[in-house]
């Protein structure tokens, strides 16, 4: 099946694991706080980001995710950044200013390597959010 033509945005995930070194509560304080004020220090992320929000989990989240008796991904939380297209998220991880700030600071909290999936939304329930086109 061919993804559909003329998508409102595309969702870049993130996929986030937590250093060894550092406790839940520094990386989901330090993702929160100080990750999140240096993305929006920066004019072409601001501009260029449709949404961006954060899933956040926990080990007792993980532990009772455990109990449906299928995998559970190690990750300990999802980045998730709504683009116009792929060009767009592009330009934004190849901003050297975005680089300079971003790329350093996740050394302090996020253990490498991120993982990253594309996508699209096919909303099945609820309604599909609107996305302002100007």
């Amino acid at each position: 099946m061919a993804e559909p033509e003329n998508l409102p945005y595309i969702r870049v995930q993130l996929c986030l694991k937590k250093k060894d070194e550092v406790s839940d509560e520094f990386f989901h304080n330090y993702w929160k706080g100080n990750h999140v004020k240096l993305a929006l220090e920066n004019k072409n992320f601001v501009d260029k980001v449709i949404r961006y929000n954060q899933f956040h989990t926990s080990p007792k989240m993980k532990e009772a995710a455990k109990e449906f008796k299928i995998p559970v991904p190690e990750y300990d939380g999802i980045a998730e950044v709504w683009v116009k297209d792929i060009e767009t998220w592009m330009s934004i991880v190849t901003d050297p200013e975005f680089v300079a700030a971003i790329a350093p600071d996740e050394d302090h909290f996020i253990k490498a390597p991120i993982d990253i999936m594309l996508g699209y939304d096919n909303t099945v329930l609820g309604e599909a959010v609107k996305v302002k086109t100007t």
